[in-house]
């Protein structure tokens, strides 16, 4: 018979369970990921996230969903199933193809329309166009100009009549 020694057991014993504490956050992160990556199918069409969800629903879904990753599929196979069972719409996030890459494309593309009309709506309320000219002086009507010299003249000229 073969003696183990008891720090060779108690090794071997901490080891074991740190490889099944792996394993099951393993198993954790790879629920949590099917779960972010699909939306909950309830009757109440709550349109949650299913990670985000508390309905029964949601529950026996991810009672199901914890099967199919024990049996060995991957969240992968797991995501392209239920994409053939409940269509597109099963999915949190449009694709990255076809004509759902414009629901990724528009909302940048609003941004920076949206900055480059706030920059010329700005330029235009202070009054400076791209050149760094006012507006005033552009090639649009013009503004008479009245010099300070003019009112320094004529306020000169009433304060004198009020001397007389």
């Amino acid at each position: 018979m073969i003696r183990i020694q008891k720090p060779v057991l108690i090794l071997a014993m901490v080891f074991l369970a740190g490889i099944a504490a792996v394993e099951s956050a393993y198993a954790g992160a790879m629920l949590a990921d099917l779960e972010n990556a699909l939306m909950c199918k309830c009757d109440d069409k709550c349109g949650k996230v299913l990670i985000n969800c508390t309905c029964s629903t949601s529950d026996e879904t991810r009672k199901k969903f914890t099967k199919l990753l024990d049996s060995g599929l991957t969240v992968e196979q797991i995501i392209q199933q239920q994409v053939e069972k409940h269509g597109e719409t099963i999915l949190s996030a449009p694709t990255k193809k076809g004509f759902n890459l414009t629901a990724w494309v528009i909302p940048f593309g609003a941004l920076l329309v949206g900055g480059l009309g706030l920059r010329r709506l700005i330029k235009t309320w202070t009054g400076k166009d791209n050149s760094g000219k006012k507006a005033s002086e552009g090639e649009g009507e013009k503004i008479p100009s009245t010099t300070p010299n003019k009112y320094s003249r004529q306020l000169q000229d009433e304060l004198d009549r009020l001397e007389l």
